[in-house]
């Protein structure tokens, strides 16, 4: 019984984080845009979530240190034109809902909050730009293609990190 409870609340935060992405996903693919009502609403969602599983009072290191370093380089990113202003919001949405690995934590909260954020907004802009330099050698660009949609690699990115344990136990167990 109390392996259930212990593994309710990181599904939890998981499954909110995986449909906030998603919605957000789609409204980026298919509009290049995605509302501020929307990222809003996301963010309510994911604030109510972590203050009713708990997290947000039994974690605040993570929570702090994750929204902080996504804020600041989201920030710097988004001034230098590589993220939208939807894709900040949706990375801070993303640090609000599930800031760090679920299902295993890091002794070291500040070292997991900044190693998690920059792994997602590295997967993000990287691919984002790999992308981008396929899309232009191919000559298939055009003036409404020039917007990325970077929120499906956010998506990318989030699961890369959370398979990050799983993965691990794989390689070095046995």
């Amino acid at each position: 019984m109390q392996l259930d409870t212990l593994l309710m609340v990181p599904t939890i935060s998981f499954a909110t984080a995986m449909i906030l992405l998603v919605v957000f996903s789609f409204l980026d693919v298919r509009d290049r845009k995605v509302s501020n009502g929307v990222l809003s609403a996301g963010g309510l969602v994911g604030c109510v979530v972590s203050i009713l599983t708990g997290q947000i009072f039994s974690l605040p290191v993570l929570y702090l240190s994750t929204l902080s370093f996504v804020l600041a380089l989201s920030y710097v990113l988004f001034r230098l034109g590589a993220l939208g202003g939807a894709d900040v919001k949706a990375l801070l949405v993303l640090a609000l809902t599930s800031p760090g690995v679920v299902y295993a934590h890091w002794e070291n909260q500040i070292y997991e909050g900044v190693m998690i954020g920059a792994i997602e907004i590295l997967v993000m802009v990287f691919v984002g730009y790999l992308y981008w330099q396929i899309r232009r050698r191919s000559g298939r660009t055009n003036s409404e293609e020039r917007v990325i949609p970077l929120i499906p690699l956010l998506l990318v990115g989030y699961m890369v990190v959370q398979m990050m344990p799983f993965i691990s136990q794989i390689l070095f167990v046995g």
